[in-house]
């Protein structure tokens, strides 16, 4: 329905975002496992997670039929951006799709992200929570991932069940996206563009801290002429129930206001992303280990 011209990405990496939920990443890489489109690369953006973490990624890798790389940074408080923005740079695919840690995607997520994909475009997805119940239920092994992905009486512990339900419906989901469009934002959790995009505006700005960082990047992502598109109904990822006690109120007010200087700047590039890391992840000191690369 889009005028946008289709374009292949010649290669394509995933890139996760987590810090210390094991547990989580877990059924996060076994979700990515079992993807209708399996020729990517994984990139895991770990901000300081432990050897809990790291035994999750090398456990996952020996098994992957993908390339694996666990790109770290020692843990110095939130920094997600920042361990974003060296997973940017050591990802070798021309499009890159990201998703969170924690949240699940369905079988058919990746290759909605590379249908929807276009120059001059990026692609917002959407995340549907889980109750605290459903993620320990998940996390004991009582429920398995894949059972929410198919109709289920498990729907009733998820938000906005009325989204899962069309998403399960081909044309309506279809049609529900494209409606979406003029109002499509950057959704952190799920989202994906072409590299070069996000070279453009500088990367991720490193001075946010869990709060408006997305809605700053999609600003500067428009400012740049990069339109969005949804796929929010035809692929929603399934986001697992956590605390959230990192959020202080001097955070968000602090992060709005730099949010709102940049947008009523216009701003397009950032200097406090990509350019403080001119070698990329090979050329950060050498206190902190950058990547380890694990292929089958």
């Amino acid at each position: 329905m889009s005028t946008a011209a289709r374009q292949t990405p010649e290669r394509v990496s995933v890139i996760v975002s987590t810090f210390e939920n094991p547990r989580a990443l877990a059924l996060v890489l076994d979700a990515l496992g079992r993807q209708t489109f399996p020729d990517f690369e994984l990139l895991v953006a770990d901000d300081g997670s432990g050897d809990p973490t790291r035994a999750v990624v090398e456990s996952y890798a020996g098994r992957a039929r993908q390339v694996v790389r666990h790109v770290w940074q020692p843990d110095q408080g939130v920094r997600r951006n920042t361990i974003l923005n060296r997973a940017v740079l050591a990802a070798a695919g021309d499009y890159l799709v990201f998703l969170d840690g924690d949240c699940i995607a369905p079988p058919g997520w990746l290759a909605a992200h590379l249908a929807a994909a276009a120059p001059g475009w990026f692609v917002s997805g959407s995340k549907l929570l889980l109750s605290e119940r459903l993620t320990q239920a998940l996390f004991r092994g009582e429920v398995r991932a894949e059972t929410l992905h198919r109709w289920s009486p498990w729907w009733r512990e998820v938000s906005k069940s009325r989204r899962l339900a069309m998403s399960r419906l081909p044309l309506v989901r279809t049609l529900l996206d494209y409606n979406r469009r003029p109002r499509c934002g950057w959704v952190g959790e799920d989202s994906s563009t072409w590299a070069e995009h996000i070279h453009r505006v500088g990367g991720f700005d490193q001075r946010f801290t869990l709060v408006w960082d997305d809605a700053d990047f999609c600003e500067r992502l428009k400012s740049a002429g990069i339109r969005g598109r949804s796929i929010r109904y035809r692929a929603p990822v399934l986001h697992l129930e956590h605390g959230r006690g990192y959020r202080t109120d001097a955070d968000v007010r602090r992060n709005l206001d730099l949010f709102l200087a940049h947008r009523a700047a216009g701003a397009v590039e950032t200097e406090h992303g990509l350019a403080l890391h001119p070698a990329g992840p090979a050329g950060e000191p050498q206190s902190e280990p950058s990547s380890r690369t694990t292929a089958r």
